[in-house]
């Protein structure tokens, strides 16, 4: 079938569908949904177990291994990672990347049944394990809730908690979730020498007071033909209950307030805090469905918010710490315009060079595949969003590509002197199928982005979509579309019809330059092979950053004290930092998390916690471009005032999250031979002045002080471990009780000494009094047989059921951290010896970077062949698609040239400018051997087909590069894609002269053709 023909002999139909195509883009992009970043599934979840009382050794051997032995048994399992502290047990699984979204739910059904199996064989004491599989989710709208010091924070949940009711019923809201939510205690203040003292034994409290707060079902009674429901009600309802609870002493019965001073507080230490602003705060965080449209859900949380604000007292604020909905609005908004600018530069560019009625017909192809791309695109479920819209821009210069070259075909036949139908007609139909195998080579060339099976790509793959979707309408339209358009636009005939439009100066001194090109063969080759290995060698110089930093007006802050530091002293010391920050004017919000990173309000975040010595500082600044300069200075502001604190300040990036910049890690079974494999490493690290934060992941030792039961001692004096145990809990943070039932909440109950905790020394332990069966008091020192004091790891951290300790550092602002890792790494391969069963390995960026390159790489084979058979398909000979493929590494001169001279780096969105490159060029390279092929068929001698072909090529590549250079001049200034956009400007300006001037030579030597 003759499209051309038929779209000719058929306007209406024609019209019917661009109609379509118009009104349904314009419909589809109002109702599109929009992110500020493509949304994609987080394959992680995280185990979390209790097992209070014990060492992190026996956390690991008694709770991470069985754990981790078990669900290391499912099928897809990438990476289990664990981290076994005093008392608790963090696991973080991880899926393959490969698995698809839809088949996640039920993995983590899988994982729930195998944590469930496991459960009865954990030991007495261990909490139930809580399996979170909404690790991953994002809550894009973040805001921290203030209140002055007069609002207790029970008066502050209260308020968080009816945000939360208020919000979580607007439309698109998926789930609403806090931060910083104090925990409510009754504490007991007794001292330990009373209790002894009144033969009060801890464990017979607590058991009375359970017993005094269960609730009971006592039954019903028949009374004649009704039911009668008995209720006992015993339970605690106010404080004043617990302090008029009666108890039996040896003097007699007392009330358990005449002995006690008993109040409501709350957990000390606190497990998280948050200040935003100087103020104390609990943070509030919204996860919006994927699949919506987050602008249209931040209108309906801003109309749930404006019923509930009014009513919030003077001194209490909602503060906006993180608007997806807003950066997503501002982020697009600024794309749009940017693919405006894209378009108008494109027209205009055709305009000028192709006349006035060529660039209304190539302009309006233009409009009509953008607006078919967003139709088709809210039929696939693909919103708008940074990639997408990235997508439309790479794509920009390609669209009109098959448009030109039809359009040129048939001026140039109207030139000659043929009717405008036919001109059309044979324009359209002679170069179909080769405009379709380039079409079809440029969508493969990004092929590998969407079936790499990895996260970073993940987040790029709706940019292949665009792509693809676009450049198939554009080649329909070309023969459609363009043919019908031009038939009303196009002039109808001539000036002059026997005049050679290529009969021109400018035509004539470019067919001699490619004469001389072509009888100096070898020059011209070796001259391109020698620019090419010139090329490598400056690339590898070049400083590399994987991820570019994206350009938003905030930036993050890590900060690691030493492990052993008090959240509250923590808390205290960044007191001066929160002050210094608000201090700077171009600082508009500070939030500081303390404990743990907060609620996971950006996609690519990091998840720390929990961890007393750790905290996270988010800085807002009136204006995106303060960002840099601000980040760097208060970089320099912690490292010079707060040198016993690691502080790793970064910029946005889309990029997953890691530790550290660099990290070499040892795998292996004996802690005090990975202690000696990481101490060299660090070593290696100390020496480097370019490298910085040099640590061991597992933090330093912390001071433990273990008295040692003896039963010698002990047992004549009536006392048991336990009962040592719960004195010296008493004397600590408390012993728990029993609970108490406030409203929706559960409020532990906790049996403490009069000690103030702040205040307490080490020797008051040793006199502590402990409980046992005999009337008379003991102490702490006469029950045990020494009090050793050790320095320990606070933690054991395992990587797939191995132990693992890393060497970690970042590299100093400015250093390239790619050439850094590469000299560490080859130092430590050469003077650390591996020992027999352990593993030396990398991790952190390095790894990163490792994954999403072979991810990448993975397809590559496919996406070379896919276009191999069409060129082979297209030329049927092997030859011709051989000398195409081999002009391929000839484009990094050009790339190199690019990001030397816009002063970019060659990061992962440069690799998607060069794997889009690859398919320009080859599009290019078809148009032109094509030709040559037609000149062949028309009767040409071998040479001079090949040299009116290129001749008659000159406007079609030059216009088809061009348009997609200067299209991509929005995209060259953002913070993201700007790498990328050099890398094709750079890149295709080569291979467009590549393709004019040496492609030719290269064919001529490659097919024997002498000049």
């Amino acid at each position: 079938m003759n499209l051309a023909k038929y779209s000719l002999d058929n306007t209406k139909v024609i019209y019917f569908f661009l109609a379509v195509l118009l009104l349904g883009g314009l419909f589809s992009f109002g109702n599109l949904g929009k992110k500020e970043d493509a949304p994609f599934v987080i394959k992680s979840a995280v185990i979390m177990t209790r097992y209070p009382g014990a060492e992190p050794a026996e956390v690991e051997r008694l709770i991470t291994e069985p754990i981790s032995r078990e669900i290391q048994s499912m099928s897809g399992v990438y990476k289990i990672k664990s981290e076994s502290m005093y008392g608790v047990s963090k696991i973080t699984f991880e899926l393959q990347p490969s698995l698809s979204a839809s088949s996640i739910p039920q993995k983590w059904d899988e994982l729930r049944r195998k944590v469930l199996n496991i459960q009865p064989q954990l030991p007495n004491g261990a909490s139930v394990p809580t399996v979170s599989d909404d690790f991953g989710d994002v809550f894009g709208i973040y805001y921290g809730l203030t209140a002055d010091d007069g609002f207790t924070y029970e008066e502050m949940r209260d308020w968080a908690e009816r945000i939360k009711t208020q919000v979580v019923t607007a439309d698109g809201v998926m789930k609403v979730a806090l931060f910083g939510v104090q925990t409510e205690v009754i504490n007991i203040f007794i001292s330990v020498n009373k209790l002894v003292g009144m033969g009060i034994d801890p464990k017979q409290l607590a058991s009375l007071l359970q017993s005094q707060n269960q609730i009971i079902n006592t039954g019903e009674i028949t009374a004649g033909e009704q039911q009668l429901r008995v209720v006992a009600n015993g339970m605690y309802s106010t404080v004043n209950d617990i302090r008029n609870q009666v108890i039996t002493t040896r003097a007699g019965q007392v009330k358990l307030g005449d002995i006690a001073i008993i109040e409501e507080g709350y957990m000390d230490p606190a497990s998280t805090i948050m200040r935003v602003n100087g103020k104390r705060a609990i943070g509030i965080g919204v996860s919006t469905d994927p699949q919506r449209d987050v602008v249209q859900t931040g209108e309906m949380v801003d109309a749930k918010l404006a019923e509930l604000l009014p009513l919030m007292p003077v001194g209490m604020q909602l503060e906006p710490l993180y608007l997806e909905n807003v950066i997503a609005k501002d982020a697009n908004n600024g794309f749009i315009i940017n693919l405006i600018e894209s378009i108008l530069i494109v027209i205009v560019i055709i305009m000028l060079v192709m006349g006035l009625r060529a660039g209304l017909l190539i302009g309006s192809s233009l409009i009509f595949s953008i607006s078919g791309t967003l139709l088709i695109m809210s039929f696939l479920g693909v919103g708008l969003n940074r990639t997408s819209l990235a997508g439309f821009i790479i794509a920009m210069g390609m669209l009109v590509d098959n448009a030109i070259v039809v359009t040129d075909n048939a001026q140039i036949s109207i030139a000659r002197g043929t009717d405008r139908r036919k001109a059309l007609i044979d324009g359209a139909t002679g170069p179909q199928w080769g405009l379709l195998g380039a079409t079809f080579i440029a969508i493969c060339s990004f092929l590998p982005l969407y079936l790499a099976p990895s996260s970073v790509a993940e987040i790029v793959k709706p940019l292949f979509i665009v792509l693809a979707i676009s450049l198939g309408l554009s080649w329909v339209l070309a023969l459609t579309q363009t043919t019908t358009f031009g038939n009303f636009i196009l002039k109808a005939k001539a000036a002059n019809g026997t005049k050679d439009p290529y009969d021109k100066p400018f035509y004539h001194k470019f067919a001699s330059i490619l004469h001389v090109l072509i009888r100096k063969k070898a020059l011209t080759l070796g001259s391109m092979v020698v620019l090419f290995i010139i090329s490598l060698v400056v690339m590898g110089m070049m400083p590399q950053n994987f991820f570019p930093s994206l350009d938003k007006p905030y930036y993050r802050a890590d900060v690691f004290y030493p492990d052993g530091y008090n959240i509250n002293e923590v808390a205290k010391e960044m007191k001066n930092v929160e002050a210094h920050l608000l201090a700077q004017p171009e600082v508009d919000k500070v939030s500081i998390t303390f404990g743990s990173t907060p609620l996971r309000y950006y996609l690519a975040s990091t998840s720390v916690g929990p961890k007393p010595n750790f905290c996270n500082i988010l800085v807002e600044l009136k204006d995106s471009k303060y960002t840099k300069e601000q980040e760097e200075n208060f970089d320099a502001y912690m490292k010079a005032n707060y040198p016993n604190a690691i502080t790793r300040t970064s910029l946005f990036k889309l990029s997953p999250a890691v530790d550290a910049a660099i990290e070499i890690g040892f795998i292996g079974n004996n802690v005090d031979t990975l202690v000696m494999l990481t101490n060299q490493a660090l070593e290696i690290m100390h020496r480097n002045p370019d490298l910085i934060n040099v640590r061991n992941s597992w933090g330093n030792k912390i001071p433990v002080w273990k008295p040692i039961y003896s039963q010698e001692r002990a047992q004549p004096l009536g006392v048991s471990r336990q009962g040592m145990a719960q004195s010296i809990q008493i004397g600590t943070n408390g012993m728990p009780l029993g609970e108490y039932r406030k409203g929706d909440q559960v409020l532990p109950i906790l049996l403490k000494g009069n000690t103030v905790i702040d205040s307490f020394k080490i020797n008051d332990l040793r006199t502590l009094p402990v409980f046992g069966t005999g009337t008379e008091t003991t102490s702490l020192e006469q029950v045990v047989s020494e009090f050793d004091f050790q320095y320990r790891f606070s933690n054991v951290k395992d990587y797939n059921r191995q132990m693992v300790m890393m060497a970690q550092c970042d590299p100093r602002r400015g250093v390239n951290a790619i050439a850094a890792f590469n000299q560490i790494w080859s130092q430590a391969q050469k003077e650390i010896q591996i020992p027999e069963g352990y593993t030396m390995k990398y991790f952190g960026e390095q790894e990163s970077q490792v994954e999403s390159n072979e991810a990448l790489a993975k397809n590559l084979p496919l996406t070379f062949f896919l276009m191999f058979t069409v060129l082979l398909l297209l030329f049927k000979t092997y030859r011709k698609p051989i000398v195409i493929l081999l002009m391929l590494p000839l484009i990094f001169i050009g790339i190199v040239l690019g990001l030397l001279l816009l002063g970019k780096s060659f990061d992962f969105f440069a690799i998607l400018g060069l794997l889009g490159l690859i398919g320009m060029n080859i599009k290019n390279a078809i148009v032109l051997i094509d030709q040559i092929d037609i000149e062949t068929k028309a009767g040409k001698t071998p040479l001079d087909a090949v040299v009116s072909a290129t001749v008659s090529r000159i406007v079609p590549v030059a216009m088809a590069s061009g348009t997609t250079i200067l299209g991509m001049l929005p995209l060259l200034f953002d913070a993201m894609f700007g790498g990328m956009a050099a890398t094709i400007m750079g890149g295709l300006l080569v291979a467009s002269a590549l393709t004019l001037f040496v492609l030719p030579v290269a064919y001529c030597a490659i097919q024997r053709i002498y000049n």
